[in-house]
């Protein structure tokens, strides 16, 4: 019996170094992780996600990878899904990688968070701009993106001082991001509000919210019928529809705005902002307003990734970029720190500043970039422009 039981322990032992050796210094590899919802709805954005990390560590691959070793891309497939992310999460951190890039979804990097805390394995989201994901209190979280405040601002700025809005409905699609977003575009609004008995040419109108609700989210390819939340605004006719969610029912809710022929404008956030949208929306995504960073091809330091991307995936993703620079940001803090121990890890991504195609990179304690710059985009002519109002908010 005691033969048998060390035999296990032994096995044990080996089973467990065979994983941490992917970091720590024993193997050949070093292994990150990628976390997106790569099937389901939102696919085409967790694809986007991924192939930013692949051109990344192709890059570095080329060049004899990091600390002499080649660098693995364990990916896990979340679904958009809190549950599925934090079983990914477990997955990941179980497979040795050294630190993560993502989730995608808001929701789901606050999920997996928790895991990676625990753990101590630097987490950077490409994508996930919910400001609870960083106001945790946990110091290996990060993202490349910029946050739901910044962008509620800048659109509550373009809708009240360019549209000259005075009635505003403001819907979400029931997620942490969508439900935040919306939240933090209310709150811009209310600051914009001019003072009570306020008059004079120079005074900005004041803005009414005249409906609000939360939309049923677009399951296994069906859309749902928003029909209670629209017809009501068939009489109150707003100047503007304002959404915090995601492209699937982003497009829903611009197809039925244009079967009911209502006149008012939409704005979204940054969640919209993908070819599926235009796809599904069709001539009713024409006009469209969202919030998102500047286009790829006007970042200076982008050029070659542009390139280096459209030569090797074609379409470039909205979050593309910001996924290769999480990976490359990742990547830099291997290679400084000299070591991949997760706490020295999340150090160097605290102290220094790091270079990707969109520029310098640098992180505040709470893990935001210290500089993030949102402007307005439009669909015209079928693809999305930016119009030339922009906002950068340190």
């Amino acid at each position: 019996m005691k033969r048998v039981f060390t035999a296990v322990m032994v096995s044990l032992a080996a089973a467990v170094l065979a994983v941490i050796s992917g970091c720590e210094g024993g193997g050949e590899q070093v292994r990150i992780g990628v976390a997106a919802p790569l099937t389901g709805e939102q696919a085409k954005a967790g694809q986007d996600v991924l192939h930013g990390v692949q051109l990344a560590v192709s890059e570095w691959n080329a060049k004899g990878g990091v600390l002499g070793k080649r660098i693995v891309i364990i990916a896990g497939d979340d679904r958009a899904d809190e549950k599925e992310a934090y079983i990914v999460a477990e997955k990941l951190a179980n497979q040795g990688v050294c630190g993560i890039v993502g989730h995608y979804n808001s929701h789901c990097s606050i999920a997996g968070s928790r895991i990676y805390n625990q753990r101590m394995l630097p987490q950077i989201s490409p994508a996930s701009t919910n400001p609870k994901f960083t106001e945790q209190g946990f110091a290996n979280v990060f993202r490349s993106c910029g946050r739901d405040d910044q962008q509620g601002q800048v659109a509550a700025d373009f809708a009240v001082k360019t549209l000259n809005i005075t009635k505003v409905a403001v819907f979400n699609d029931g997620t942490t991001y969508g439900r935040g977003l919306a939240e933090e575009f209310k709150k811009s609004i209310a600051a914009l509000q001019p003072p009570a008995g306020a008059r004079g040419k120079n005074v900005m109108p004041a803005v009414e919210i005249v409906a609000e609700a939360e939309l049923q989210p677009v399951r296994e390819g069906q859309a749902p019928g928003y029909d209670a939340v629209l017809d009501p605004l068939i009489s109150i006719q707003p100047d503007l529809v304002y959404f915090g969610g995601s492209y699937p029912e982003g497009a829903v809710l611009v197809r039925k705005m244009k079967e009911r022929k209502l006149k008012s404008a939409f704005m979204a956030g940054d969640a919209i902002a993908n070819s599926v949208y235009l796809k599904a929306g069709g001539i009713a995504t024409e006009g469209s307003y969202f919030t998102f960073g500047p286009a790829v091809e006007d970042m200076p330091e982008a050029g070659r990734f542009y390139g280096s991307f459209k030569a090797r995936y074609g379409e470039i993703g909205p979050y593309s970029v910001y996924s290769y620079d999480a990976a490359m940001v990742l990547l830099q803090a291997i290679e400084k720190a000299g070591i991949t121990a997760g706490d020295s890890l999340v150090s160097v991504l605290h102290s220094q500043k790091f270079s990707g195609a969109m520029g310098e990179i640098d992180f505040n304690q709470k893990g935001d970039i210290k500089a993030a710059p949102y402007v307005v985009w439009r669909v015209k002519g079928g693809e999305f422009v930016p119009v030339k109002v922009e906002a950068a908010l340190e």
